[in-house]
């Protein structure tokens, strides 16, 4: 079932395409509305639908322009169907350029909305199975060079084969691939578990990066692995981290749009040489673990979550690292399977005493990081003497289960508690800063160091409500404290509100109050007059 977003400042038309139109017999559900183009573009930047269908002439923003917002910085990809009552050459000529489908003059009957639909759901039918055609898309790769220089780029990214700076430099140009700049990044896109070409993904991704410069991809280990580079100053890294976000947000929704699901992707740490490159890939997988973690978070950078740097300079092995994964992030299951994983095959007692030891120290280390005392973990009972008692096997194994998973408990409230005060901070600057027009979520972003995608999908979590929901509400508030306790005019209003055009402030206030401004003061300052 693909998805529909209807734009169109007419309610009734609105109405009259959404209820007689049997969407669900093309293929099709409606997921939003909206009356203008700013306002389908908050909806847009945040679910993007398969397909727009748009008027032209709309107020505040025109479908024009709202399409070239979405063209450049949403989705290239999506669907976009015009409905308009203006048969000119202009629009027409101006929706070729911007890779419109179908320009439709109104009125339209349900019979031609029908085939317009069917139209639709063909182009979008043969998007998918263009790349899904593995015969058509794997000759892609039989070219030598390119068998070459993809071993090249393995070799950047993995440890055991580091080669020196002059053999880089010289194969980079020999193999045509764009490595010089100051700072450096790995992403891993995983593959869902089901059978998937994945140079199917790689070709979707290269018709992607037709425009972009500075982004290399290719095939490792049944992944697809992009190197970002830029020649920016290595002091803009958090910049150059951001423009990532951003490609990968637009990816993400390319992605989407061929597969029908969305793919997790990990984003290394910033590297300042090429020869680090092997370290960010490194810390790309780390991250990569985290999305089976926070499944509703298909984008995750290692700057986002807890680093396990100082475990790791204890112990570099995997199940220390299986084990601090599941104290951390786990749930109870998770945490009892690492502990187990220390105890199997362990039938000697120095060994069980070392293993309880080795899980001690662990657990130790985490709830030092919480703030917390191991010896307080069990609540009363006293840690030694339970210790003293484990002198076998199963009872070290049911010691040390006890002890993660009273850890686990703490680690998830503290988390839990983290993202609260991550949120209630945000809020803080959102009322210091609503008044100022372009401040927005990019803004916000910056200001508290963390990324678009991390924090959207966090505070609609903890609030409720999306971030363009929240800044609009308190603007709104505030509006309505001048409306009722000042005499400014509404344009001045609007402004120190932070709404840059008064008319759209008149319309977002009558939308989501239910009278204009005016009336709402009227109403006001006569409730207030003494009897």
């Amino acid at each position: 079932m693909y998805t529909i977003l209807l734009v169109d400042d007419e309610d009734e038309v609105r109405k009259s395409i959404r209820e007689l139109t049997p969407w669900t017999e093309y293929g099709f559900s409606v997921i939003g509305e909206a009356s203008n183009g700013r306002e389908a573009l908050d909806f847009v930047s945040e679910t993007v639908p398969d397909v727009i269908i748009t008027d032209i002439r709309m107020p505040y923003m025109d479908g024009i322009q709202f399409i070239e917002e979405v063209r450049k910085s949403i989705s290239p990809s999506v669907d976009v169907i015009i409905l308009s009552g203006y048969d000119e050459f202009t629009f027409a000529q101006t929706a070729m350029r911007l890779n419109v489908a179908e320009y439709v003059l109104k009125p339209v009957s349900v019979s031609s909305m029908g085939e317009v639909l069917k139209r639709a759901k063909e182009r979008l039918d043969n998007d998918r199975a263009k790349v899904l055609d593995r015969n058509q898309i794997e000759a892609f790769y039989k070219d030598a060079m390119e068998i070459y220089k993809e071993k090249f780029l393995v070799s950047l990214i993995t440890p055991t084969r580091r080669l020196d700076s002059t053999m880089i430099e010289e194969r980079a140009e020999t193999y045509g691939v764009p490595l010089k700049g100051s700072l450096f990044a790995v992403v891993i896109i995983d593959l869902p578990t089901e059978t998937l070409s994945s140079v199917a993904v790689e070709e979707v991704i290269e018709e992607g990066l037709e425009d972009e410069e500075g982004v290399i991809p290719f095939q490792y280990e049944n992944q697809i692995v992009l190197i970002f580079t830029s020649g920016m100053q290595k002091n803009f890294s958090a910049l150059f981290s951001k423009q990532i976000y951003r490609y990968l947000s637009l990816l993400q929704s390319r992605v989407i749009h061929y597969f029908s699901k969305p793919f997790n992707m990990g984003i290394g740490e910033i590297a300042t040489d090429v020869k680090a490159l092997s370290d960010s890939y490194r810390s790309a997988l780390e991250a990569l673990n985290y999305t089976q973690l926070y499944p509703e978070q298909h984008i995750i950078s290692i700057s986002d979550v807890e680093t396990l740097e100082s475990d790791k300079a204890i112990n570099p092995g995997e199940l220390r690292t299986e084990l601090v994964l599941a104290v951390k992030f786990g749930g109870k299951e998770d945490t009892e399977k690492a502990v187990q994983a220390f105890f199997q095959g362990i039938t000697e007692t120095a060994s069980v005493q070392n293993t309880v030891i080795s899980i001690l120290s662990i657990i130790s280390e985490i709830c030092t990081s919480y703030g917390r005392n191991i010896a307080t973990l069990l609540e009363g009972e006293n840690l030694f003497l339970a210790l003293s008692h484990a002198n076998s096997l199963s009872r070290s194994e049911a010691l040390m289960i006890k002890l993660a998973l009273r850890a686990n408990e703490e680690a998830n409230g503290a988390r839990e508690n983290s993202h609260i005060q991550f949120v209630e901070k945000a809020k803080m600057i959102i009322k210091e800063r609503y008044s100022d027009p372009v401040f927005g979520l990019d803004q916000l972003t910056d200001e508290i160091s963390v990324s678009p995608a991390y924090f959207s999908t966090t505070f609609k979590k903890e609030t409720g409500i999306s971030f363009v929901q929240y800044l609009t509400s308190v603007r709104l508030e505030k509006a309505k404290e001048m409306l009722k306790n000042t005499d400014a005019k509404t344009y001045e209003i609007a402004e120190k509100a932070g709404f840059s055009e008064p008319n759209y402030f008149s319309f977002i206030f009558r939308k989501n109050i239910g009278i204009s401004p005016s009336q709402y003061r009227a109403q006001n300052r006569s409730n207030s007059q003494p009897l």
